[in-house]
């Protein structure tokens, strides 16, 4: 008998270890939260968790380029649960090159299409957190007034 529970929680503790990757939807409610060389951004990015379970998020390490311009790197202060199959927003912070900024500010207040690459993991799962993928690429319009 022990045999079996051992293998099933084997089993069970697998399955969970390797969650699908989040699908990126959307970014919105951006905010300057300090003006300098570094500006501090924040928003909240929609995902969609293509997983039949809730999930714990936490340690984003996550780079944004926008027109293929290292725009700045993203962070996430707290640990979030997030719902099974379910879109949800996280809420990051963006700590951003003025260089990157600048060079794409026209692009972004003319509510033009831009090319928005989001490169990282972050660490995902049940109990046990495992680092998955964010690797999206592709045209949006950043609404950011």
């Amino acid at each position: 008998m022990r045999k079996w529970f051992g293998l099933l929680s084997v089993i069970i503790l697998a399955s969970c270890a390797n969650p699908k990757s989040l699908e990126y939807h959307d970014v919105k409610n951006f905010q300057v939260g300090n003006i300098s060389l570094t500006p501090e951004i924040g928003m909240d990015v929609e995902f969609y968790n293509p997983n039949n379970y809730p999930m714990t998020l936490k340690d984003a390490n996550i780079d944004l380029y926008i027109e293929n311009k290292l725009v700045g790197h993203v962070t996430m202060e707290n640990k979030y649960t997030v719902p099974a199959a379910d879109t949800f927003l996280l809420p990051v912070k963006l700590h951003a090159d003025l260089k990157g900024i600048i060079s794409n500010a026209l692009q972004v207040m003319a509510n033009k299409e831009m090319n928005i690459k989001l490169q990282g993991s972050v660490k995902a799962g049940r109990g046990i957190l495992v680092p998955i993928r964010i690797n999206y690429e592709g045209k949006k319009k950043l609404n950011v007034f």
